[in-house]
């Protein structure tokens, strides 16, 4: 495993080039074919000033960055190194790299035309030069540490991964905190947002932030980075500074190894919410209140947003779109079946090339949940959601969060009716506020945390490997016991 640097960071001797050549890439998300339409659904089903955040944030041409396939040479200790990524930037002081450095040899061909060189650091993909014995990752450099030059803070924000989503429902709801430091490995997002939100500090990687957070008292870490960050930056910012109160979005996990990782943080007291949105919206709490005790079988369908081949939730690092965007309603259905462990699972998939499948999830009470996802359909209203949820003696709907009906025991049919579209985002921000000033307490326990990882690991091996049924019962259970010995 070999870390994710800056490149000024290393102790080499000499930069001797740097190779850019422009990518012509498509976006990772197809253009909306009636904008305007869209435009007016999401003004009505999410509010003016969402809407608004959300265009400002698509159409700023400030944040449009360009990517080149880079190879940047380097002398270190008298031989010559070649290290592959793809850049966002011209400037060396700004490139952000793999530290997987590989002497260099006239027999191989180490240019940006060589189909077999991956470029994408970030990925998890390794190329043939990784496999290879010469190998090599330069030191760091050895900083001269001054705590004395440390501003000392009682509270504050870091946040790790800057994107549209963190323009979008984050900085809206941490604006009243104190900010610190702000960290994305793209130096036009990382400047942008310290300028726009009025964070101290900025950083390209996470380490930057790590001589800051040990000087504060009580830090509220945010991490919203590529999936594979983010157990690594909780374990690595917890060792520093275990006061810190961690609130990580979904999915926490993508490994086995993040789950076990995640789990010890747990065990050693860490504080940690995690960011399931859809556990913050009223009418699920309430159907939580009412399943209490009972059986349920759940059927829901998802109409999926529409991506392109070239998204990064298709990393072979980001553990598929089921770790990216299922795991959502594995952890609802957690959450309204909590005192039930799912035990066993079996996958559907359609052969055609989209992620068009069902799942299906036996409870250890005899619940049910049956989960249909796919791409297919109307791409106007973003994210679809239908739900059905039947007990014994009772039935609940829920239409895409803005209409629902429930039929009671005695027959009576409930209509509600909702103007705005709640997925519980601000809901659930305005908890981690509260947890900063003790206002909440955290409610995402160590068991709710095992058995939506485990699942959304399973289905996701499950979907990579074409298996139609597993067993996951002895998994969940075993974790839980290693938690409380």
């Amino acid at each position: 495993m070999y870390e994710i640097s800056r490149l000024e960071m290393l102790d080499y001797d000499d930069l001797i080039s740097v190779e850019q050549h422009e990518i012509k890439e498509v976006k990772d998300r197809p253009e909306a074919d009636n904008k305007l339409r869209k435009a007016i659904f999401f003004l009505f089903a999410e509010g003016f000033l969402r809407t608004l955040s959300k265009i400002k944030s698509k159409s700023n041409k400030s944040l449009i960055v360009p990517k080149y396939k880079t190879i940047i040479k380097v002398k270190y200790n008298g031989k010559n190194y070649i290290n592959h990524s793809i850049q966002t930037s011209t400037h060396s002081n700004d490139f952000v790299i793999k530290n997987a450095f590989f002497e260099t040899q006239d027999s191989q061909d180490y240019s940006i035309n060589n189909n077999q060189i991956t470029f994408n650091q970030f990925s998890g993909e390794e190329t043939y030069f990784e496999r290879d014995s010469r190998i090599f990752s330069i030191p760091e450099k050895k900083l001269n540490s001054n705590n004395d030059s440390i501003a000392v803070y009682n509270e504050g924000v870091f946040l790790y991964g800057l994107g549209d989503y963190a323009r979008v429902y984050i900085a809206p709801n941490i604006k009243n905190i104190k900010k610190i430091f702000c960290v994305d490995y793209v130096s036009t997002y990382s400047n942008y947002y310290k300028n726009a939100y009025q964070f101290d500090y900025n950083g390209l990687v996470p380490q930057d932030s790590y001589h800051t957070i040990g000087s504060v008292k009580k830090p509220l870490v945010i991490i919203a980075t590529y999936h594979s960050d983010h157990t690594r930056i909780a374990k690595e910012l917890f060792d520093i500074n275990p006061n810190t109160l961690f609130f990580i979005e979904k999915p926490p996990c993508v490994t086995p190894q993040d789950i076990v990782d995640l789990v010890d943080l747990y065990r050693k007291g860490a504080k940690i919410e995690i960011g399931y949105n859809r556990r913050f919206i009223p009418i699920n709490q309430e159907i939580k209140r009412k399943l209490k005790g009972q059986k349920a079988v759940i059927n829901i369908s998802i109409k999926e947003i529409l991506i392109n081949d070239n998204h990064w939730y298709f990393w072979e690092n980001q553990g598929t779109r089921i770790t990216g965007n299922l795991t959502h309603w594995v952890d609802i259905c957690n959450f309204w079946l909590e005192d039930e462990i799912p035990v066993e699972l079996s996958m559907l998939k359609s052969p055609t090339k989209d992620e068009t499948f069902s799942v299906s999830i036996l409870y250890s009470g005899g619940s049910i949940a049956n989960i249909t996802v796919s791409d297919k359909g109307n791409p106007l209203r973003g994210v679809q959601e239908k739900i059905e949820i039947r007990t014994e003696f009772e039935t609940y709907f829920i239409d895409d969060y803005l209409k629902m009906y429930f039929i009671s025991k005695n027959g009576r049919k409930t209509n509600k009716s909702k103007i705005k579209r709640i997925k519980g985002h601000d809901n659930m921000y305005k908890h981690v506020v509260n947890l900063l000033s003790n206002k909440s307490r955290l409610k995402y326990s160590v068991e709710d945390l095992v058995k939506t990882a485990i699942t959304t690991y399973h289905l996701s091996e499950m979907f990579r490997n074409d298996t139609k049924n597993s067993q996951i019962k002895d998994h969940i259970m075993a974790l839980l016991k290693n938690n409380k010995e």
